[in-house]
């Protein structure tokens, strides 16, 4: 009996994805279906609807919400990203750039680090410290991971003011 009812519940989520797609399909599938694969997409496209609407606080909810219903979904890696990106968007820097780090620390690779350190470069970048963004950008472009993303670090980093320069401090006597 509990196989059937779940996949019950696993056809009707789907049947209404398919027969009425739109945000209000979505709110739907997230209230009253809780874990089904229609669900993780309704959580998706409700968050990419909530960005293009500049309601940065509420994708990023949404975000969240879906790495951690969907911990081993093969997108989980990329709303993570999606929702450090949005945090920053929404002016939540600290949340943002804990997130950015959480990404780039963990192990094995996640396959957006690089992408992760351009976004907590740019934020060090917005707080004016320059140092701090020319060390994680030069970690990432030495680590050459091959990613889509290092064009940007590079160009990040090239667009950074040089180093300052250290002073000179008189011989010793």
């Amino acid at each position: 009996w509990q196989y059937s009812k779940a996949e019950k519940t696993r056809a009707e989520s789907n049947l209404l994805l398919e027969t009425k797609p739109g945000a209000e399909t979505w709110a739907q599938l997230i209230r009253d279906y809780p874990g089904q694969p229609a669900t993780a997409l309704a959580l998706l496209e409700s968050a990419a609807d909530a960005s293009a609407k500049k309601d940065y606080r509420q994708a990023a909810s949404l975000y969240e919400k879906f790495t951690r219903d969907f911990p081993s979904h093969p997108l989980a890696s990329a709303a993570r990203l999606a929702q450090a990106n949005q945090l920053a968007a929404s002016g939540d820097r600290p949340l943002a750039q804990n997130l950015y780090l959480r990404i780039m620390s963990t192990q094995p690779s996640d396959p957006f680090r690089t992408a992760a350190a351009v976004g907590l470069a740019r934020i060090q970048i917005q707080e004016n410290r320059p140092e701090a963004a020319r060390q994680v950008l030069n970690e990432i472009v030495s680590a050459n991971t091959g990613s889509s993303f290092l064009p940007e670090a590079r160009s990040l980093l090239d667009s950074l003011p040089p180093p300052p320069s250290p002073t000179a401090q008189p011989p010793a006597k």
